[in-house]
């Protein structure tokens, strides 16, 4: 595949093809000081292919993978990583891993001496099709996830789905899961494409169109104001209970409550007679057909309509959802009472 870059009015670059078209692109930002790699026991194995294609040395980091692992300590360790080894301004992080790494060492990256310049290199179709796009960077704490962040934008981001060649099937299905959101808020031609190619997904295709899609919308609103919400459908209920299950020590992988999620806020858009029974149906059976191995966690109604509260969207007496209105159509701020999603959530489980 050529490199390609993202055309949008965002500061963000990114690039999409193979590592060593990469290189003149890496060169550019690269301003010969030293280079510091972040990576995790799982993208350790890929510093030796990164070195050689991009002719550069670099002192790394290995933190333990897992969101369970998405915490203050694994930031204090970065924090003393790049301060034992008096990392400057004029030196360039590289951030070589999926979207918890991602989101982890770029808010380390962004409060380090007030910031210090770093680049993505995503190795998850979930980190390349959503969590390195956009800014968000973050950690888990007291188990609300990404409960403390910024809106950082990274020097660039390269994305080289040969990485996915290593991935079990798992994390592949769980970075599926918002490529499926991407097309319900703003892409029916991807949704299509997804009902028919289920088994057999070009992965260059899906994340490029994710990829467009959410830079089109970030571009437009970088710090959620407006129609960045959109990007939350599924989120709401889906932080929720992957937060519940990460707390009951029984973590399910993001995707999989983000595709919980959506399922639910479908249901509730339909008993809010924003989504008719037809577009409820085709969500749900779509998603319970491709998720279905991994949709069978327990959760507790009334545990995660606390856990929903702690939503910084949200107040004491009302919970802030994006609905989709059919497929490809998402609206925000459909602010609902407590009690209503209470009942709403206790009906979709009894008779889930």
């Amino acid at each position: 595949m050529q490199l390609k870059k993202s055309k949008t009015n965002n500061p963000l670059e990114i690039y999409q093809g193979n590592i060593k078209s990469f290189f003149k692109e890496f060169k550019k930002i690269f301003n010969e000081e030293k280079i510091y790699l972040i990576v995790d026991e799982n993208t350790i194995q890929h510093i030796d292919y990164l070195e050689e294609n991009f002719s550069v040395t670099s002192t790394h980091l290995k933190l333990e993978s897992g969101e369970k692992n998405k915490t203050f300590n694994s930031v204090l360790k970065i924090w003393d990583f790049l301060n034992r080894n008096n990392v400057k301004s004029s030196d360039l992080l590289i951030i070589l891993g999926g979207g918890m790494l991602t989101d982890l060492a770029g808010f380390a990256a962004s409060t380090y001496k007030r910031g210090i310049e770093f680049i993505y290199l995503p190795t998850t179709l979930l980190a390349m099709a959503d969590a390195s796009i956009g800014g968000k960077t973050g950690f888990n704490y007291q188990f609300l996830k990404n409960n403390i962040g910024t809106f950082t934008i990274p020097k660039a981001v390269f994305l080289d789905t040969k990485f996915l060649a290593t991935l079990p099937k798992i994390e592949i299905d769980s970075g599926i899961a918002e490529v499926y959101k991407h097309s319900i808020i703003g892409d029916v031609d991807l949704w299509n494409y997804l009902k028919v190619n289920s088994k057999e997904l070009d992965l260059d295709y899906i994340v490029k169109s994710s990829k467009n899609l959410k830079l089109e919308i970030v571009s437009k609103d970088p710090y959620e104001k407006n129609i960045r919400k959109k990007l939350n459908f599924g989120h709401t209920i889906g932080h929720a209970i992957e937060s519940y299950l990460l707390d009951s020590n029984a973590p399910t992988l993001h995707g999989f409550a983000i595709a919980k999620g959506m399922i639910i806020e479908s249901f509730i858009a339909k008993k809010e007679n924003l989504l008719s029974e037809n577009y409820f149906q085709e969500i749900k059976t779509v998603l319970s057909n491709k998720f279905k191995s991994y949709l069978n966690f327990k959760i507790d109604s009334k545990a995660i309509t606390k856990l929903i509260l702690s939503d910084k969207k949200n107040t004491k007496s009302t919970i802030n959802f994006s609905l989709p209105t059919k497929i490809g159509e998402v609206t925000i701020n459909h602010e609902i009472e407590l009690k209503k999603v209470e009942s709403y959530l206790l009906e979709f489980l009894q008779n889930d």
